[in-house]
């Protein structure tokens, strides 16, 4: 709550606006509604502020962005009524601040973009970690399935394995937005993620199971 003069400058606070926009009672006394009001909603408070005190309207009621101590942004709806003298005469306004949400700002808008382009460049990763992962598990199950000497074998299904886990960590990133668990590699060849099942503690030919088209 906030008592205003008619020049609307603050002559009271309560301990809630105080702390709600980082001030102390003192200095937020000294500031006008203009002070605490952001530039881009400051014409639309003062018009109706003017409104009211000629008594075109009863009062209002606005959703508006205020401007902390710390210049931080934050949003309130703000209801304001007038306190007349016995010339009808505004002597005073009450004001009442409720704290919201983003209402249809510019930065509620530019966080969607963000997160937006967050789960397109996430989507992207997981698309070029996919090829790579695909071209590398193929060659890892050839090596499996026709090992060269022991040490060979053991390196490829060691890989392959490493291969795997990273294949459930790309599953789980791609239900940020894509639905399709599936790596690219070429123009008609594809890994099914879904399909990369466990191994075989081996290195023979039935060991390998990844789906593969």
């Amino acid at each position: 709550m906030a008592l205003m003069n008619a020049d609307g400058r603050i002559v009271q606070a309560n301990r809630s606006l105080c702390r709600m926009l980082g001030f102390t009672r003192a200095s937020l006394c000294a500031l006008t509604a203009a002070d605490i009001v952001h530039p881009d909603d400051a014409h639309t408070e003062a018009e109706q502020r003017r409104r009211l005190g000629a008594a075109d309207i009863g009062h209002y009621q606005l959703v508006q962005r205020y401007v902390r101590k710390d210049l931080r942004t934050v949003w309130a709806r703000v209801s304001v009524s007038a306190i007349r003298g016995t010339s009808l005469e505004v002597t005073h306004f009450v004001a009442e601040l409720e704290p919201v949400a983003p209402h249809n700002c510019s930065e509620a808008v530019d966080h969607e973009v963000w997160f937006a382009r967050l789960g397109d460049a996430t989507l992207s990763a997981v698309h070029e970690i996919g090829n790579t992962l695909t071209a590398l598990m193929l060659n890892a199950e050839m090596l499996i399935e026709n090992p060269i000497g022991e040490e060979v074998g053991e390196a490829a299904h060691a890989i392959f394995k490493a291969g795997r886990r990273i294949a459930f960590a790309l599953r789980r990133l791609r239900r940020v937005q894509d639905p399709q668990p599936v790596a690219y590699i070429g123009s008609n060849r594809m890994l099914d993620l879904r399909l990369v099942a466990p191994q075989p503690d081996r290195g023979d030919s039935d060991s390998s199971e990844a789906g593969a088209a």
